[in-house]
């Protein structure tokens, strides 16, 4: 089945010949007004000062072989280019990060001038319009988040493109929100928001949002898919998606030296979310030794309204608090961390991120918990190059009993057992619903923040190269969810490499781009999603190892997977992707697709009580499998084993100590034995 894209005609994301020929969905003549004046948020027309001093300094520059300059300009452009999308990313945390705190005028403030929204019933226009919008919709009337509000809200699973002038882009995001106040209400509501951004001389701003409605519903009766239930269309196509930079020239080539540093800065930047990102699944295990060896030894643990941790014990300690070494059986810990808001200093040297960290826990067959707070770390890079946290910090926002919900929350920091009392006072002000109202500290709007030194990052070779992996990886291992949620099987399998392989669920592995587009088909039809479903395969998290010359890449990410219906609660899903992506032809393609789930649960009785035998429902017959004829096994668990504790696969060793993971995972071509890898 294939979707429809979502452009406009000034907004062509010309990837190829086959994509410039594409059609444009035009949504109105907004664009057609300011795409003509920079003050209205198109694209920067630049002045007759402008233009006399760049002529000037083109006049004096140094005469350079036409072939070289050709190259000066196309590398300015690919690195500004991967620099335009990072700085998208985290432009659209800060606009998740404001939301937490209900700082409506700082959401607007990241639009152009003359942003706009699409949503039920009203259209508003312009900074003030969406001010008050996003005040009486998300704050209801109120400014700020007082004490007994909740509004936890987080965008994910971003797929991002440039234009192919690269001063604009689209981005499709998944927005999750949980919402409430205190001995009142708690609520779920989620949509798929399909954004512009328009790069300013303020830098990228946001001109358009159009949120689609997925679901929503009280927290006692649990999430529905929502009568207007309108599915997203696809801005992009499979290639598109496969793209990160424009292929564009830069009018202007800036110096090379300067080029390689922010190249280099990115790709630190990348690997400073590796370090922290590794910290969230090391935590889900209970991988303490993993969890310390990512600290600095002057590391500092600060946990608002309880205390601070210091050094290797105190780190040891504060790991404490979530219980022993590992996990029992029936014990989930699930803490995904979302919507990071990330920032490197100018010397390569430190490195800040915020964010979002919602916690599934509990015992199986006892009790459940959630869990909402705000994990802020600094990230120091030593002399051997790696990134180690030297300061942790900790909000809590919300803590409830499963059963329960938000709305009679619970005390929200865990309990602290006498063995593990901090080692000091904390000054981080107590943010925690209900008691206290929600406020953030300011972390910066820029990307690149000021050095701490006076020295300059070591440039790293073909370091654009490695940093554009990141990004790729992200993207289409993104896109494939978002494909599947609308069972868009041509699309999905397009995504794939010629000689990729994928893990068909409960079924076997199937090896080249059109085994695994047809095995899809074959099992589920071409007849298009469900009218009456909607599942949301939301993928976030990632942690990717580049290897080589930067064309093939390694990914995880979390499966956090919320499905709905009109009629009945919802049910979810938690799970591991382990992707190999490959750089072929020019794009970005999943080479392989490894998932292990690790629970199903439906939301009336959530993860502690999932009938340990449930997953099996969706087993296949010994026939059935022998219908598809898969060319190899599944590698590792095929069904759900939770309540059971499985041994779960890492592509990575620890990115400080080396240490391996119990179970290592390999690159493979999808042909295996028995499960394991040839």
């Amino acid at each position: 089945m294939s979707g429809p894209v979502f452009a406009h005609p000034l907004f062509v994301i010309a990837r190829s010949e086959a994509t410039k020929q594409s059609s444009a969905v035009k949504r109105g003549p907004r664009l057609l007004r300011d795409a003509r004046n920079d003050e209205r948020g198109g694209r920067p027309l630049g002045s007759i000062r402008t233009l006399l001093v760049a002529l000037t300094a083109l006049l004096l520059a140094p005469i350079a072989p036409a072939a070289a300059q050709d190259d000066l300009a196309r590398y300015t452009a690919e690195v500004e280019d991967l620099r335009s999308v990072r700085e998208i990313k985290r432009l659209q945390a800060l606009w998740g990060h404001y939301a937490l705190a209900g700082d409506w005028k700082g959401m607007a403030s990241l639009g152009t001038d003359f942003i706009e929204m699409a949503v039920a019933g009203d259209d508003p226009a312009g900074k003030a319009a969406v001010e008050q919008w996003l005040r009486q919709n998300m704050g209801g009337g109120v400014d700020g988040m007082p004490a007994g509000r909740l509004n936890v809200r987080f965008w994910i699973s971003p797929v991002v493109t440039l234009s192919e002038e690269g001063d604009r882009a689209i981005g499709r995001w998944h927005h999750v929100a949980m919402t409430g106040e205190a001995g009142v209400s708690a609520q779920w509501n989620a949509t798929t928001d399909v954004i512009e951004y328009r790069k300013t001389p303020a830098g990228w701003r946001i001109a358009y949002v159009r949120p689609y409605a997925d679901y929503a519903g009280p927290y006692d009766t649990g999430w529905r898919t929502t009568p207007t239930l309108e599915r997203a269309p696809y801005h992009y196509t499979p290639d598109q998606a496969g793209v990160v930079l424009t292929g564009r020239v830069a009018a202007a080539p800036r110096p090379r030296a300067e080029l390689d540093r922010e190249a280099t800065l990115l790709l630190l930047e990348s690997q400073a979310q590796n370090v922290f990102n590794a910290y969230g699944y090391y935590l889900d295990r209970g991988m303490y030794d993993d969890v310390a060896d990512l600290f600095a030894a002057d590391a500092v643990i600060e946990v608002a309204g309880q205390g601070t941790w210091h050094g290797p014990e105190g780190v040891r300690k504060f790991l404490g608090r979530f219980g022993a070494t590992g996990l029992d059986t029936g014990e989930l810990n699930d803490r995904p961390l979302l919507m990071p808001l990330a920032s490197i200093s100018a010397d390569g040297a430190s490195a800040l991120i915020r964010a979002v960290e919602i916690g599934m826990t509990g015992q199986h067959g006892g009790q459940g918990f959630w869990s909402a707070g705000i994990q802020s770390v600094l990230l120091r890079r030593g002399e051997d190059g790696k990134w180690r946290i030297g300061l942790l910090h900790y909000s809590p926002l919300m803590r409830a009993d499963y059963a329960k919900g938000w709305s009679d929350p619970l005390p929200a920091a865990l309990p602290i057992g006498e063995s593990l009392w901090p080692d000091g006072p904390t000054q981080l002000a107590d943010v925690s619903y209900p008691g206290h109202a929600m406020t953030l500290g300011p972390f910066g709007t820029d990307l690149v923040m000021a050095a701490r030194g006076t020295g300059q990052a070591a440039p790293i070779p073909n370091a654009l190269a490695l940093a554009e992996a990141f990004d790729g990886a992200e993207n289409v291992s993104n896109a494939y969810g978002y494909y599947i949620d609308q069972f868009a099987w041509r699309n999905t399998g397009a995504l794939f490499a010629k000689d990729g392989w994928k893990e068909l669920s409960y079924i076997g592995t199937f090896i080249g781009k059109d085994r695994v587009m047809n095995s899809m088909i074959q099992r589920y039809g071409e007849g298009g999603p469900n009218p009456n479903s909607q599942a949301i395969h939301q993928k976030t998290q990632p942690y990717v190892t580049v290897l080589g010359d930067g064309t093939r890449a390694f990914v995880r990410t979390r499966l956090f997977q919320f499905n709905s219906t009109p009629a009945n609660p919802g049910s979810w899903i938690g799970g591991i992707y382990e992707n190999q992506i490959v750089k072929e032809d020019g794009l970005w393609r999943i080479h392989g697709m490894d998932l292990d789930y690790v629970w199903l649960g439906d939301y009336a009785k959530g993860w502690t009580g999932i009938d340990p035998e449930a997953s099996k429902r969706f087993a296949p017959t010994a026939e059935a499998i022998a219908a598809f004829a898969p060319d190899a096994p599944l590698r590792g668990e095929t069904f759900a084993p939770f309540p059971r504790i499985a041994p779960m696969g890492f592509h990575f060793a620890n990115p400080v100590s080396g240490r391996e993971p119990a179970l290592r995972l390999t690159w493979s071509d999808g042909r295996r034995e028995n499960g394991a890898v040839k």
